[in-house]
């Protein structure tokens, strides 16, 4: 996602099934390569937050809540 407020500014954010699934992306030699790329040409700084969902609330609107 871009900001629409601070030229420049990104956002990523990715779902994993568990922590192994992390560390498999993590060491994955295209990933590697990816993120070579983001330091030498994309991005002056970045970081990476990795959390857990403690609470999760949706909506969705359908036909009946028009």
């Amino acid at each position: 996602f871009q900001s629409l407020a601070t030229e420049g500014k990104m956002l990523s954010l990715s779902w994993w099934e568990n922590e192994y699934a992390v560390l498999q992306w993590k060491n994955h030699v295209l990933h590697a390569k990816a993120q070579q790329e983001g330091r030498e040409s994309i991005f002056d700084f970045y970081k990476i937050s990795i959390a857990h969902i403690t609470r999760e609330y949706s909506f969705k609107k359908d036909k009946d809540n028009v």
